[in-house]
Parts: C-alpha cells; sequence; structure tokens
C-alpha cells in the first residue's frame, strides 16, 4: 500500500511541465506581438462579417434586417493564437531564426559514468534514457535507468555563440522499490549541445541524500514528444 501511494504521488509530480528560462529572449515581447495580431485578426473579422450583411441585404438574400453577434473577440483570437504558438509555431524554421529557441524534444540515449571524487576515476558505469517534452512556455526531463529515475523541476536555456546550447536543470531523483540502498535526492545537470542538435556531453552532480557527481555523453534517439 505504501509503494503504490508512493507511485501515485511521484506520478502526480511528474504529470506537468514547468516553466523555463531562454537567456537572451523576452516572452513578453512575443505576447505583445500575438495581442497585436489578435487584435487586428478581430477587428478584420468584424469588417468582413458586416460587408457580408450589407451586400446580402442588398442583394435580396437577407429578407430582414439580421442581427448578429461576434462570438470570436480579441481575447478568443489570442488564447488560440497563444496555443498555437507555444505547441507548434516557436520550433518553426522561420521563427527560429528570431527567437532562437533550441528544440529539444523526444527522446535521449544517455551513457553516464560516476567519477571518485578524490581519485577522479569512474567508480561505475550506467545507461539512462531521457525523455524531453517542450513547448514554448514550459518544458520537462524526464530520466530513467533501471535503479531510478528522476524528473526536472527547473530548467534554463542559454546560447553560445557558435558552438550550440546550454540546457541546465535542477532534478529530483526517486529509487525504484526495491532499491534500499538507494536514497531520494536532488541533483543538478548541464548539457552543452552541439550544433547539430543531435548529440551533447553533460556533467551532473547530487547532493541532499547523495553525494556523487559525473559526466554523460547523450546521443538523440527520436525527435518530437
Amino acid at each position: 500500500m505504501k509503494h503504490h501511494l508512493l507511485e501515485l504521488r511521484w506520478r502526480k509530480s511528474v504529470a506537468s511541465n514547468h516553466e523555463y528560462a531562454v537567456i537572451g529572449h523576452s516572452r513578453a515581447t512575443v505576447g505583445r506581438f500575438l495581442g497585436i495580431v489578435a487584435g487586428l485578426a478581430s477587428s478584420a473579422l468584424a469588417v468582413l462579417i458586416a460587408t457580408v450583411i450589407s451586400y446580402g441585404e442588398r442583394w435580396g438574400l437577407l429578407q430582414e434586417r439580421a442581427y448578429w453577434t461576434l462570438p470570436l473577440t480579441a481575447a478568443i483570437f489570442y488564447t488560440l493564437g497563444h496555443l498555437a504558438f507555444d505547441k507548434w509555431a516557436w520550433r518553426t524554421w522561420l521563427v527560429h531564426l528570431f527567437l532562437d529557441i533550441p528544440d529539444l524534444r523526444g527522446k535521449w540515449d544517455c551513457a553516464g559514468e560516476t567519477i571518485d571524487a578524490s581519485t577522479g576515476e569512474v567508480k561505475y558505469r550506467w545507461t539512462a534514457e531521457v525523455t524531453i517534452s517542450q513547448g514554448w512556455e514550459k518544458i520537462r526531463i524526464y530520466s530513467k535507468t533501471e535503479q531510478s529515475r528522476s524528473h526536472s523541476v527547473a530548467a534554463s536555456i542559454v546560447q553560445e555563440e557558435d558552438v550550440g546550447y546550454i540546457l541546465m536543470y535542477s532534478y529530483r531523483n526517486e529509487p525504484r522499490h526495491g532499491e534500499p540502498e538507494l536514497k531520494a535526492h536532488f541533483g543538478y545537470a548541464e548539457w552543452r549541445i552541439g550544433t547539430d542538435g543531435s548529440s551533447a556531453e553533460a556533467t551532473y552532480f547530487n547532493g541532499g541524500g547523495r553525494y556523487t557527481g559525473g559526466r554523460m555523453k547523450l546521443t538523440r534517439k527520436t525527435h518530437g514528444h
């Protein structure tokens, strides 16, 4: 029963993505642009409907004076535009030229090494599958190994000119059931993503329950999630 409750709590904690920062990118600017577009679209639709009604009356297609309401207000246009931008438009090549936000969605294969801090030697090697779910505003980095699983709680992205991007995030790790020697802990990881967007070299360290650290090599396996 206890394990079942822990499992439900874990699933709830990773159910939704969290906000992330993109250094050098102002989401407020994009929000203002979407607001302007929504206002223009709403006005254009109102003019179009009024024109259709006017000609319909003139040509006798409408027998009585028509009174129309316009449910598609600027607020609705903004909501739809924001949703489309968050789910799709931000990662198209044209928008990417202006926003410069990397599309990291998909599954990544991870080959990790835990390093002995005192000697610098490899203590043991491990593998993991990392899944990144990403939109314009939110992201989640989920990782699972044979012994544990983790999910990000905060993240940010920085661009390095002519080099690629750096993905920095903190995470919470939980051991799988039946791993009594492992403890839940927090950690931090930093990926240096290549210009091809399909590989990365990373470092990590853990604290608050498990004091270890090491390095990772990641290869993108699938795109989109």
